[in-house]
């Protein structure tokens, strides 16, 4: 058997296609302007090339066209994004925040060995300021088509909104108790005090309802720091990989 050596396929795309038909279409042109009546055909030529020439302007000028606004939508898409990251890198950053004062007054109150949250979890000092997605940021992201990283941002601005209020509230009632106590004692050198409660009374009550509001505060930094860190650890990598916008994050 002989062996037939085999060249390289040649690649023609659409714009070679076209190319090819143009010189053809030329080189017929000038074939007929070498018939009788020249005249006729070179005016005939010259309105056939005259608007083959605009119509390739006007494709060329009509692709420029695609392409400047292509780049101009991604342009926009990137600003979305970063807007949007800030967001949630500052959500996830107050989170963290109250995350880290509520295990810091839990691991107090071992300490002191007290069964009473609210006696050991002291109000945050600084709440953080509210944070709203956009509905262009929103946009932004569901055109990525990533539905599991949509449905973890979808409402994380509004759970993020909802905890400072609590946490001012909290602040409130926990305050008013200690002003209707009875007997009271404080010892400066470690900060603990102490006041009589009769069993039954209105102060009681209180008690109960803040501590309630207490556990459940400590409940909601926790689940609510997992799921910003759930969230910004699967946003971070769509965009990077869908907008290259080239930022680095890592959970923890």
């Amino acid at each position: 058997m002989r062996n037939i050596p085999l060249g390289r396929a040649a690649i023609v795309t659409n714009e070679d296609l076209r190319r090819t038909a143009v010189a053809e279409l030329l080189a017929s042109l000038k074939e007929l302007a070498a018939w009788p009546g020249s005249e006729f055909w070179a005016a005939i030529i010259g309105a056939v090339v005259g608007g083959l020439i605009t119509l390739i302007a006007q494709r060329q000028e009509q692709k420029a066209s695609r392409q400047e606004r292509a780049e101009d939508r991604k342009i926009e898409a990137k600003g979305q994004a970063y807007s949007l990251l800030f967001k949630v890198i500052s959500i996830h950053a107050s989170f963290a925040h109250i995350k880290a004062h509520v295990d810091e007054r839990l691991e107090f109150g071992k300490s002191v060995k007290t069964e009473q949250v609210f006696a050991i979890l002291l109000p945050i000092v600084n709440p953080p300021s509210p944070i709203d997605f956009v509905p262009s940021e929103m946009a932004m992201l569901l055109s990525l088509k990533d539905d599991d990283v949509f449905n973890a941002l979808a409402s994380l601005d509004k759970i993020h909104n909802s905890i400072i209020p609590a946490w001012t509230m909290y602040e409130a009632r926990r305050s008013s108790i200690a002003a209707q106590g009875e007997d009271h004692t404080f010892d400066v050198s470690d900060g603990k005090g102490q006041f009589d409660v009769r069993r039954g009374s209105h102060l009681e009550a209180m008690m109960f309802e803040v501590e309630a509001v207490a556990k459940e505060l400590v409940r909601r930094a926790q689940q609510d720091f997992a799921e910003a860190n759930n969230a910004l650890s699967k946003l971070v990598p769509l965009l990077n990989d869908r907008l290259q916008l080239g930022v680095n994050f890592t959970g923890t």
